[in-house]
């Protein structure tokens, strides 16, 4: 019976070592990476936080003490993400990153659009609303007339807004999703090359146009052209990355009391007041704990 008993207690204390030894593996900390554009870097966020901020956060709670790694950067293009991964002799530190990480989250793609929106946009801002002889850009009437314009698309006397979409249906939005979808497949095929194993997470883009109908009408398509690159099934498949529908979050989020955007039209007071109202076209806080919650929804912890 001695006998007995002192194997019970012998095993009994390899198992709570065992566990022990378990639990701590599970909270031994996780390496995390960030790569992308302004909404992975957090900006029009308070402070300059942003979902990857949150998500590290709800890590570091699951995993206990973990590693960020924040390579994101506002204005960043897929060309741009792409070269950073590609540079040689890996002079930005991205494929180190990579390397050790055991979670990667990736928001690319609505830069494609939006540099080549915003150089037409400020085309017509310089060439209709500009006074060269006070240094004075009129603000204020941009964004009424193009509230006019949303009334009266057909008025001549707001055809520049027309001819500048125009330009962007046909020519650069096109080319600019074609490149996207050549970059996209060598991105996260470069990343999967890098670390085979890691869980990836991908954004899709989202409509940045609160409140403009006519514009978020008409530039729906396009993103929904870039999100279908991110979401293609082969690609999913091949290299392993679970997509994060922000576009749906976001559309289907309608509360015009509460934006989870910056809108277009605090356009005027954010250049004079950057720090009172929301980041045009940005996510606020709101928008950033939507995209933080789909993250959170597909660890599943």
């Amino acid at each position: 019976m001695r006998k007995v008993r002192i194997v019970f207690v012998a095993s009994l204390l390899f198992l709570v070592a065992f566990t022990s030894s378990v639990s701590a593996a599970t909270k031994s900390g996780v390496v995390y990476t960030a790569l992308g554009d302004s909404i992975a870097n957090g900006t029009g966020g308070t402070d300059g936080i942003g979902y990857t901020d949150l998500f590290y956060d709800h890590l570091v709670k699951i995993y206990g003490a973990s590693e960020f790694k924040d390579l994101a950067q506002d204005g960043l293009s897929s060309a741009g993400l792409l070269e950073m991964l590609t540079v040689p002799s890996d002079v930005y530190g991205y494929r180190a990153a990579i390397s050790q990480s055991d979670y990667i989250t990736i928001s690319i793609g609505g830069n494609d659009l939006l540099i080549p929106f915003m150089q037409e946009f400020l085309l017509v801002m310089f060439l209709y609303y500009y006074d060269s002889e006070i240094s004075f850009l009129d603000f204020e009437g941009l964004l009424e007339d193009l509230e006019a314009w949303q009334s009266e698309p057909t008025n001549p006397e707001y055809a520049y807004f027309g001819e500048m979409l125009t330009n962007l249906s046909y020519v650069t939005f096109p080319d600019a999703i074609t490149a996207f979808a050549s970059n996209w497949a060598q991105i996260i095929g470069a990343i999967r090359t890098i670390n085979p194993s890691s869980t990836i997470y991908v954004n899709t883009g989202y409509n940045p146009f609160v409140n403009i109908p006519l514009l978020q009408v008409w530039v729906d398509p396009f993103v929904q052209a870039v999100n279908a690159v991110i979401m293609n099934e082969t690609l999913v498949q091949m290299y392993g990355y679970e997509v994060v529908d922000v576009y749906s979050a976001f559309s289907d989020y309608a509360n015009p009391n509460k934006l989870e955007v910056g809108d277009l039209s605090c356009l005027a007071q954010f250049i004079m007041y950057p720090d009172t109202v929301p980041v045009p076209l940005h996510p606020t806080d709101l928008g950033y704990k939507f995209i933080f919650n789909l993250h959170k929804d597909l660890l599943g912890e």
